[in-house]
C-alpha cells in the first residue's frame, strides 16, 4: 500500500447518468483544494473509454445505469486499474448488495442521500486506506457474515432417503 502525502490532490471521476446528481457532487466538491474531478461519465461503457486516457485515484460509480451499470463496470476497472479506488453509489441500502458489491471490489458504499461530508470522507478514505466503512457497509457485512453462519450451521448432515425418493432422484 502506497503512503500518501495528506496535502497530495486526489484526482475524481464520477459515472452516474443523472447530469443534476454529477453536478451536485462535483459543485460540493469543487470547494475542496484536495480534490480534483478529472472526468465524468453516463454509464459505465462511457467511463472505462475515459479511464483509456485519465487515471483517477478514485472512482464514484453509480450501480443502476443505463448501456453498462456499475455491476458490469466494477471487475473491470478492478482488471484493468487494479489500483484505482471504487466508491460504490446506490439510491438504495441493500445489505446483499453491499456485501456483493465489496467481495467484488467495490473500496466503499455510499447512498446517494449521503451528504457532501461523507463523500469527502469516504473519497478520502479509500485513498489513504483502501477501504471506507460506514454504518451501512458494517451492517452489511456482519449481516452477510450471520446469514453465511446461519446458512452453514441449517445444513442437514445426513439424509435419510426412502426407496422410492431414491428411485425418482
Amino acid at each position: 500500500m502506497k503512503n500518501h502525502e495528506t496535502n497530495s490532490v486526489i484526482k475524481v471521476a464520477i459515472a452516474d447518468d443523472h447530469t443534476l446528481f454529477r453536478t451536485g457532487v462535483k459543485t460540493s466538491l469543487s470547494s475542496r483544494k484536495d480534490i480534483q474531478m478529472v472526468a465524468e461519465a453516463e454509464n459505465g461503457m462511457q467511463l472505462l473509454n475515459l479511464l483509456k486516457h485519465i487515471q483517477p485515484d478514485v472512482v464514484l460509480l453509480d450501480i443502476q445505469m443505463p448501456i453498462m451499470d456499475g455491476l458490469a463496470t466494477l471487475p473491470e476497472i478492478k482488471k484493468l486499474y487494479p489500483n484505482v479506488k471504487v466508491i460504490m453509489l446506490s439510491m438504495h441500502n441493500d445489505h446483499s448488495v453491499i456485501s456483493r458489491m465489496m467481495e467484488i471490489g467495490a473500496n466503499s458504499y455510499l447512498t446517494k442521500e449521503s451528504g457532501s461530508e461523507m463523500i469527502y470522507e469516504a473519497i478520502r478514505g479509500v485513498y489513504e486506506q483502501d477501504f471506507y466503512f460506514n454504518d451501512l457497509t458494517n451492517k452489511a457485512l456482519l449481516s452477510g457474515l450471520r446469514t453465511k453462519r446461519t446458512v452453514e450451521s441449517s445444513m442437514p448432515r445426513d439424509v435419510q432417503l426412502t426407496d422410492k425418493e431414491i428411485t425418482i432422484l
